[in-house]
């Protein structure tokens, strides 16, 4: 009964809008276009938006776009009357091509931008989005990093990242199913913040296999940052044009700066690999060799800096031995 009287709706709707155009000047090809597609919009609306398979942002984008182009259609054919007297399959094609031109053209531009911000003069150029990738997810670092406000734009998610953490987490090995589930639950944890907003993104590109090349496709298309630990991901996006986010690169670079010269005081936990050197570490994990500590180990001893050295894996610090603290 329902689906019958929405059918009924309907086809009064495309007769309704037939004669409202007619009567506004249009020709009845135009006029039946017209109709068919106020009819199809709000059986997209009915079928999509109230079940929520559609937002409504992109309904409007289309609506917006498909309208700009039709009057612009419309001031074309006004403007080159005779032209288009002339060839009159030409107007017809033009009503037709235009208007979903710059609908899809509308939807394509703004639906990744929420529509404040398609309302401003400029947009921010630093908050830009963020794309975070499965180690990233993993490593956990990046949820204290939102939540105390040092992320600014918006989080994206992919749903292919959420679906590798499931895969992880579903595995056989004891290290990769805590490593999955570690991701979930900073998942989670970063939804339940309320700024900066995080997004699911559901678009999949199957066409690409491998998950790291799909977060740049996904990172160039958003024209996002991509957040991520991975140091063969971080080299192949850089290369690609992507801005990279490396939380490794952030938790190096907050180390104290030590100089040569400084004093410090460590524990020494073990022997070095060269002869007679002690290993102690700092607050922050940072490495120190200390050189004729070996017969130290297991005592705080103070020493004095004599280079540091950063690496790939981050800062060691060379020490001579000063005293040993009681």
């Amino acid at each position: 009964m329902i689906s019958k009287l929405l059918g009924g709706f309907f086809l009064f709707l495309i007769v309704i809008s037939l004669v409202i155009f007619k009567h506004y000047g249009f020709t009845l090809t135009q006029s039946l276009i017209l109709g068919i597609f106020i009819t199809a919009a709000s059986f997209l609306l009915y079928q999509f938006v109230m079940r929520r398979k559609l937002s409504i942002k992109v309904l409007l984008l289309f609506s917006a776009g498909f309208f700009l182009g039709l009057y612009l259609a419309k001031g074309i054919t006004l403007s080159l009357y005779s032209f288009f007297s002339q060839f009159p399959y030409l107007q017809e094609i033009l009503f037709i091509t235009l208007p979903y031109l710059f609908a899809f053209l509308a939807v394509e531009i703004g639906k990744d931008k929420p529509l404040s911000d398609l309302l401003k003069e400029e947009s921010s150029l630093y908050c830009t989005t963020k794309v975070v990738d499965t180690s990233a997810l993993i490593d956990g670092r990046i949820y204290e990093i939102a939540r105390l406000g040092f992320i600014e734009g918006k989080i994206v998610i992919p749903r292919f990242v959420l679906e590798e953490l499931q895969t992880l987490a579903d595995s056989s090995d004891h290290m990769t199913r805590t490593k999955g589930k570690k991701g979930l639950e900073v998942v989670s944890k970063i939804r339940t913040l309320e700024k900066p907003p995080v997004e699911i993104y559901e678009r999949d590109f199957p066409w690409i296999k491998d998950v790291d090349s799909k977060l740049i496709e996904l990172s160039r298309k958003l024209r996002a940052k991509l957040i991520t630990t991975d140091y063969n991901l971080n080299k192949v996006a850089s290369i690609k044009g992507i801005e990279i986010l490396n939380i490794n690169d952030l938790a190096n670079a907050l180390k104290p700066v030590v100089a040569v010269g400084e004093e410090l005081v460590i524990f020494l936990v073990k022997e070095g690999k060269e002869k007679n050197q002690g290993v102690g570490y700092l607050d922050d994990g940072t490495m120190v060799v200390v050189d004729n500590a070996k017969h130290l180990v297991g005592h705080k001893v103070k020493v004095l800096v004599n280079n540091v050295l950063q690496t790939s894996a981050g800062k060691i610090i060379f020490a001579r031995l000063k005293e040993v603290v009681k």
